[in-house]
């Protein structure tokens, strides 16, 4: 009986060119059944989309594609996240992420995979729901114990990055099942020949003939480092360099390096690093996999392999950033096929009920709502009138303060209204009380804040604007008002009478 033969593409959006791979995987062997490339400027989204167009007539139908986002919009990494609870592991995943990110959690796409003896099969997502990170819209992972995981791998970028490219795609015609990066999809198509490295791993992948990225990969090591040149001949030098400071700041770099990408110049980069005593040898495409027609150069089709490699499944790191988006769309078919059911019994009851049955039924139907609707005004409006009575008596009680202090005389006037400067717009006092002696004010504050941060500007603000000499935090703690959480804290300050004098 023969196999089943499945057939995946993988795309990878390159500096000056669009390539495809096209996969067909036949347990247990896999065969590069063809590769296309379409030069396109990559500055423009329009050349892009027709270089796309161009090949999605060559691409067979109905083929999962996974795209390629190159390593200069992404981030991906290795990360060794902490582990104290493991029913929280995704919590210390989230960590670790936005530890690498310059941007909020809540603006990227992220996704990552359990690394460990098992070569990590598990993997989970990141994306903003009602509530933490990924919590409602995906069961999370089986966190791993410390002592057999080696820790995870992660792939962000901002989410509107990601929409963009795949606009482009809708644009070309082409449906997208997954999205990864490009680095990624390189180091899948050399584990095609190098299943689980016992050292280091280095892969230089030549993007053009003036840029290009290392990949350092080995035993819980991962390392993505671009390298770019201003002009085409000095890639070259540029690359020593880079390689000098790898090896000056990480572990033994290995003598061998794996060259892939789209560039005539192999060459040239053997015969310099050859100077330095180190090795490039191309991607064996023939090792890795079978081909059916030959290929010029074929190791500038590696990424768009690898990714062809995730979507027939056989992709030893497969990151996903189209999980989160994926499980939504599928909440909301689960939920429209719901919503479609229960019209049909709701149909089928009115078929079979009499006249006099609908007829009660509809006026219940009709007081259930109006009390549902009444309960909900009620605790909408509550929460909102306990608030504006809370505001009412802080603003009487600052009023009343504001008239003690008034009274006490021209100098703690001054120290209020200097106070009252180095306030923020989202931290606000309850009590200030005020003593003075013949060459010191000392006073304690009282407030609220919505957050730490607030707090401790605060208190910078106090010696820079205020001019306060002594600035003592007493207590800070947090209190719930309402529906919201707030900052509670106390300050001792104080301010020589003679600053007030030299004025």
């Amino acid at each position: 009986m023969a196999s089943r033969i499945t057939a995946g593409v993988g795309l990878e959006i390159a500096p000056g060119a669009v390539r495809a791979a096209v996969v067909e995987r036949s347990e247990p062997r896999l065969r590069l059944a063809d590769a296309y490339e379409e030069p396109c400027e990559a500055a423009t989204p329009s050349a892009i989309v027709g270089a796309l167009t161009r090949l999605r007539s060559r691409l067979p139908p109905a083929s999962p594609v996974v795209l390629g986002i190159p390593g200069t919009a992404a981030i991906l990494a290795g990360a060794t996240p902490l582990l104290p609870n493991p029913r929280r592991a995704i919590l210390a995943v989230e960590f670790e992420v936005q530890q690498l990110l310059p941007f909020p959690l809540t603006e990227a796409a992220w996704h990552f995979q359990w690394a460990g003896a098992d070569d990590g099969r598990r993997s989970g997502l990141g994306a903003r729901g009602a509530g933490r990170v990924g919590r409602s819209l995906s069961p999370q992972p089986p966190a791993p114990s410390p002592e057999r995981s080696s820790g995870v791998v992660v792939a962000a970028m901002r989410r509107s990055l990601l929409e963009e490219r795949l606009a482009w795609c809708r644009q070309a015609g082409l449906s997208v099942q997954a999205v990864s990066l490009t680095p990624l999809g390189t180091l899948n198509a050399l584990r095609l020949i190098a299943p689980s490295p016992a050292a280091p791993v280095l892969v230089l992948r030549v993007l053009d003939e003036q840029s290009a990225e290392w990949i350092l990969w080995g035993p819980g090591l991962l390392q993505v480092v671009p390298v770019t040149s201003p002009a085409a001949d000095g890639l070259g030098p540029e690359l020593v360099t880079s390689w000098e400071g790898l090896r000056g700041h990480g572990p033994a770099l290995p003598d061998r390096v794996w060259g892939m990408g789209a560039s005539a110049a192999w060459p040239r980069f053997a015969e310099t690093f050859s100077q330095i005593g180190v090795t490039l040898q191309p991607w064996p495409v023939g090792k890795a996999i079978a081909m059916a027609r030959s290929l010029d150069r074929p190791e500038r089709f590696a990424a768009a392999v690898g990714l062809a490699a995730q979507a027939v499944g056989a992709a030893r790191l497969s990151l996903n950033l189209l999980t989160s988006s994926q499980q939504q769309e599928q909440a909301r078919q689960m939920h429209r096929v719901g919503t479609v059911a229960s019209g049909l019994f709701g149909l089928a009851a009115v078929g079979l009920g009499l006249s006099g049955m609908l007829e009660v039924r509809q006026r219940r139907l009709g007081t259930l709502t109006l009390l549902e609707q009444r309960e909900q005004l009620y605790q909408s409006l509550r929460p909102e009138v306990r608030s504006l009575i809370q505001h009412q008596q802080h603003l009487e009680q600052r009023t009343v303060q504001l008239e003690r202090f008034v009274l006490q005389g021209a100098v703690l006037t001054k120290v209020l209204a200097d106070v009252a400067d180095a306030l923020p717009d989202d931290v606000w006092l309850t009590t200030a009380s005020w003593s003075k002696t013949d060459e010191l004010i000392d006073g304690t504050l009282e407030g609220h804040a919505n957050t730490f941060q607030d707090v401790t500007r605060f208190f910078d603000r106090l010696k820079t604007v205020a001019r306060m000499t002594s600035v003592k935090p007493l207590s800070t703690s947090v209190t719930t008002q309402g529906e919201r959480e707030l900052i509670v804290f106390s300050v001792q300050i104080q301010r020589p009478i003679r600053s007030e004098a030299g004025q």
